[in-house]
């Protein structure tokens, strides 16, 4: 504009009408900070030395001056506001004030209209209904489908002679994600970090690879870290792979050992466990707060009929002082718990009574635990087994008491057998005059 404000004219006139325009609409919406600086142009700034232009904007200019005047009395904002459905009742109520002039957002469950109204108060507000849509994302955590276990064991937990002490055990079970069809995993990758100085022997993962039921597809050696590709992972039972180890050179501060599993098919899913290079001696066995010891090493077992042992040296053996209790059972079902196998068995006949389990009878149920890496005591389902040890403990549950047995090198575990052949029927025949024998006399003789 470059007309001389002292004397107004047509143009100064509609840029009067203009700011009355925007002072109206800074009004209507509470913008009391942007309305102040143009009200002071209207009624000074622009009117310095003399009146309007004409008619249409001195009514436009006192029309917004009357409503400045009509907002300012109710400019200090406090509020009641009701918010309702149309049909459905009440939704909310909110209480807006000059410190608290933004409340918290109410979300909308029910399909209806929204009404909202304020019976009193003072103050301008505004009321805003925005649609949100939720996107389900993937967890960016990892997520663990296996049960592991590893550690540094000895010649004990496997029959094959090529593993000789100290060699290394690690033991994987399938975890299918919730909603998961398939019962085992179609491939998995293992690494297993080796802490410095100890070096594998690749060559005992042969067997593993040429087997006929091939468990193992590829294995190699890089740095430190041994890298098995295992084409399938069961989820009923563990599977498990070995080799041996020996230590080179001894070094302080060495790597920690780790061992990891993941599913190249399944983006984000990884297990990992820290585990201990040196041969373990003892475990801890725990039920919820009561925890027990048992020795690292595995039971013995006899899972073929054999005719070597006479009726006396299986007395004899029953009746060592070592042995506590020992008892004819049936196993009735299993389940992986961390590091250890748990089988639940029923007890068909108390062949050794114990002073410490005395409760233990025909028809009490009993939990068998054992090292998940101890895979040659080799139990099933609906099977027997004669049963012999020298621990357990009496844990409470379910208000009650119930009995475990650790599965460990002072234990002893037989299949008892059921079948027909005349060795085998030899075998029974033994086997049943040993639980007649320890029935009639015990080991009192």
């Amino acid at each position: 504009v470059t007309t001389d404000w002292l004397k107004p004219d047509k143009s100064s006139g509609q840029t009067v009408e203009t700011t009355a325009y925007v002072l109206l609409t800074m009004l209507l919406k509470a913008r009391i900070s942007y309305a102040n600086p143009i009200l002071a142009w209207l009624t000074q700034d622009q009117h310095y030395g003399g009146g309007f232009f004409s008619i249409k904007d001195a009514v436009l200019t006192l029309e917004a001056l009357t409503l400045y005047k009509s907002v300012m009395t109710r400019s200090v904002l406090n509020q009641d506001i009701n918010i309702r459905y149309k049909v459905k009742g009440p939704l909310g109520r909110v209480s807006l004030s000059q410190t608290r002039p933004v409340a918290t957002p109410i979300q909308v469950t029910k399909n209806d209209d929204i009404t909202v109204t304020t019976g009193y108060g003072r103050g301008v507000s505004s009321v805003k209904l925005k649609t949100v849509f939720y996107q389900t994302t993937a967890s960016t955590q990892p997520r663990c489908n296996f049960d592991l276990t590893i550690e540094v064991v000895g010649p004990s937990v496997s029959d094959n002679p090529s593993m000789k002490a100290p060699h290394l055990v690690a033991c994987v079970k399938y975890r299918p994600p919730p909603n998961e069809v398939a019962t085992e995993s179609s491939l998995a990758v293992m690494k297993i970090q080796l802490p410095t100085g100890v070096e594998p022997y690749l060559e005992d993962l042969r067997q593993f690879r040429d087997d006929e039921e091939s468990l193992v597809s590829h294995y190699e050696l890089q740095g430190s870290t041994v890298i098995i590709q295992m084409d399938w992972v069961p989820s009923q039972v563990f599977v498990c792979v070995g080799f041996r180890v020996r230590t080179g050179f001894k070094v302080v501060g060495a790597t920690e050992s780790w061992i990891s599993v993941t599913e190249p098919q399944e983006k984000g899913s990884l297990c990992s466990k820290q585990f201990s290079s040196e041969q373990q001696k003892l475990q801890r066995l725990c039920v919820d707060h009561q925890c027990q010891c048992m020795t690292a090493a595995c039971a013995s077992y006899r899972g073929t009929t054999t005719n070597t042992l006479t009726l006396e040296k299986r007395i004899e053996e029953i009746c060592k002082e070592q042995i506590k209790f020992a008892y004819k059972l049936t196993v009735t079902s299993s389940a992986a718990e961390g590091d250890f196998m748990t089988y639940t068995a029923t007890v068909d006949q108390v062949l050794r009574p114990s002073n410490e389990f005395e409760a233990v009878s025909s028809g009490t149920e009993v939990d068998l635990v054992k090292k998940a890496t101890c895979s040659s005591v080799d139990l099933h389902d609906n099977r027997q087994y004669l049963v012999m040890g020298s621990s357990g403990s009496e844990v409470t549950h379910n208000n009650g008491f119930r009995y475990r047995f650790p599965l460990d090198s002072d234990a002893l575990v037989e299949l008892w057998p059921t079948c027909s052949s005349p060795e085998c029927e030899d075998h029974i025949s033994q086997m049943a005059e040993l639980a007649l024998q320890m029935q009639l006399v015990g080991c009192s003789s």
